[in-house]
């Protein structure tokens, strides 16, 4: 029998995982000082792509 290739590598699964780890927690924490909550979602996402890329170089 041949063996399925993973849908998703290793890496790029744990470079994910941390991006919307982080990109959640900035959002609920943006949100729960009082931002409005479509600033906390934008804030949310800068930070899950300053994640993204800051894990891409340190892996």
């Amino acid at each position: 029998m041949d063996e399925e290739p993973p849908v998703l590598e290793l890496k790029a699964f744990v470079l994910l995982l941390f991006a919307v780890l982080v990109g959640c927690a900035t959002g609920v924490l943006t949100c729960m000082s009082g931002v409005k909550a479509p600033q906390a979602v934008i804030a949310g996402g800068a930070a899950a792509g300053a994640a993204f890329l800051w894990a891409k170089s340190v892996l």
